[in-house]
């Protein structure tokens, strides 16, 4: 067992967790419905995505953590705080693809572990693949946003 991938692994669980919650904060709040829904399907791929890692961390030897056991846990969450303003949408993209950016980093720092097993690995990577897609998907949102403003009369 490697103490340094068990707790890459937990910083993980408790940075999906915390976007979970962040997501359906955001969800929540926004008026658009047809964003509310796309946000809470997110939502529920973070939290497939944290039984995953719940399940994991135990079978490869480790404790799950997932708490607030970090005292810097802002400092190394994939949100950045305070939120956007919900009236915001630009803002709440540019925060949605800071947030994606930030998971896939992490990922792509896991899967550089030389302790990785090939089949720890395969799930990683599908994580890794889920932001990935969901980091185009928030760029496509933001540029489709910007093109809609900039063609608005008075722009």
């Amino acid at each position: 067992m490697n103490k340094h991938l068990i707790e890459s692994l937990n910083k993980i669980l408790t940075n999906t967790l915390d976007y979970k919650e962040v997501l359906q904060k955001l969800a929540s709040s926004i008026s658009h419905r047809t964003t509310a829904d796309k946000l809470d399907e997110f939502a529920k791929v973070c939290d497939r995505e944290a039984k995953r890692l719940i399940k994991l961390i135990p079978d490869i030897g480790g404790q799950v953590e997932s708490t607030e056991r970090q005292t810097d846990q802002e400092a190394v969450a994939w949100v950045s705080r305070p939120l956007p303003d919900t009236e915001n949408m630009q803002s709440i993209l540019a925060c949605l693809i800071e947030a994606e950016r930030n998971k896939e980093n992490d990922y792509n720092t896991i899967l550089g572990h030389d302790s990785i097993d090939r089949e720890t690995k395969n799930l990683l990577t599908k994580h890794r693949k889920e932001a990935e897609s969901n980091l185009t998907y928030f760029q496509s949102a933001m540029q489709a946003l910007e093109t809609k403003v900039r063609n608005e009369p008075g722009s």
